[in-house]
């Protein structure tokens, strides 16, 4: 094979490389810890949840009400896992699944202790593997864990981090860092990951990895369990991060901050940032839905590095408007359709992701 390699004109050699890349058909997981260093137990919703939304993820099934020295040893075996290789796992207790549930393709043991592992990929379990009946060392050492894990998986390209972890690499050790700020309910932000940053990490190595803050948290928009967005900590952040147009940052930051927003800093300075929908929709005097408001604004992109694309300003056809109506003041409010939206927005930040981390 070698000698025939040898022959092999240069262009041949290079559409071979590129073929081999793509026979690696293991799942990506999708997310990472940088600051957990336990395993994440769910309930049943949550679980379905991320099925729903084509997560990469490896969930363990333990059987919960029947003492059992495996599954104590394999539970310490996954938080050792997610420690050493900032990985998220997850597991869940076979209690969450009733007769009538959907099981994602899960097997539910009844009538015994042993811990099943599974690999659900895309919405569907690829891979599983039940202590009774498969490798030991897997179930009882991170070694024969991580060997497992490496022939079905790749490690995650998204990483999770709070608040003192980005801070110290931003103010302090100054690394370069690419940062997606999101609110866990929000959905601007429930639509970006799935639609444009879980299909982009599938189908990408990235060069750098990108960490996820989720800032609704007590402290930042939660101020004694109610959300306020005006909290004097909130705002602090915002301006802190750069996020707001506060503080000398009109050139990058917009109004007063908005998630999803992505960032990518250098040496301590934020060099560039994406600002994912949060548009505003108006009429305009003709009676015409009008972007009134947008991050891609003339003035805004000359100081973008990744896109041209201005969006403020744009005249909406009526079909990509929602209209909503208070029904005690009969004010009319509008909003643009996020299928219609992400035509625009889903190539923007494509364009940054290319530019930054590809």
């Amino acid at each position: 094979m070698k000698k025939l390699l040898f022959l092999l004109p240069f262009m041949t050699l290079a559409t071979a490389g590129i073929t081999g890349c793509n026979l690696d058909k293991r799942a990506r997981l999708t997310f990472g810890t940088l600051v957990s260093t336990t395993a994440e137990e769910l309930e049943y919703g949550e679980l379905a949840a991320k099925v729903s939304r084509g997560e990469n993820m490896l969930v363990s099934v333990y059987q919960d009400g029947l003492p059992c020295g495996c599954w104590s040893t394999f539970h310490e075996v996954l938080d050792k896992y997610v420690e050493e290789y900032d990985t998220k796992v997850y597991y869940i207790a076979s209690s969450q699944f009733s007769d009538e549930s959907d099981k994602f393709g899960l097997t539910i043991l009844k009538g015994t202790s042993d811990p099943t592992f599974a690999l659900i990929k895309d919405g569907k379990k690829v891979n599983e593997y039940i202590y009774s009946k498969d490798t030991k060392p897997m179930f009882q050492s991170l070694s024969g864990l991580r060997k497992v894990v490496s022939k079905i998986a790749k490690d995650p390209q998204y990483f999770y981090v709070d608040q003192e972890y980005l801070d110290n690499a931003l103010f302090v050790t100054k690394e370069d860092v690419v940062i997606h700020y999101i609110w866990y309910f929000c959905p601007d932000c429930n639509d970006c990951f799935p639609e444009v940053l879980l299909p982009y990490s599938k189908n990408n190595n990235l060069s750098k990895s990108i960490w996820i803050m989720d800032l609704a948290i007590d402290g930042l928009l939660f101020d004694h369990g109610a959300i306020n967005k005006n909290s004097p900590g909130y705002r602090q952040f915002l301006a802190d991060h750069k996020m707001s147009s506060y503080e000398g940052n009109e050139a990058l930051g917009y109004d007063r901050g908005f998630v999803p927003t992505t960032q990518i800093w250098h040496n301590g300075e934020l060099q560039d940032m994406n600002v994912y929908f949060n548009d505003e929709v108006t009429k305009n005097d003709n009676g015409e839905f009008v972007l009134s408001r947008s991050y891609y604004s003339e003035e805004r992109v000359q100081h973008l590095g990744y896109t041209n694309e201005v969006l403020q300003g744009k005249i909406l056809p009526e079909e990509q408007v929602d209209v909503s109506v208070n029904p005690d003041t009969g004010v009319e409010s509008y909003s643009w359709k996020a299928d219609y939206a992400r035509l625009y927005h889903k190539p923007i930040l494509e364009a940054f992701l290319n530019k930054y981390v590809k």
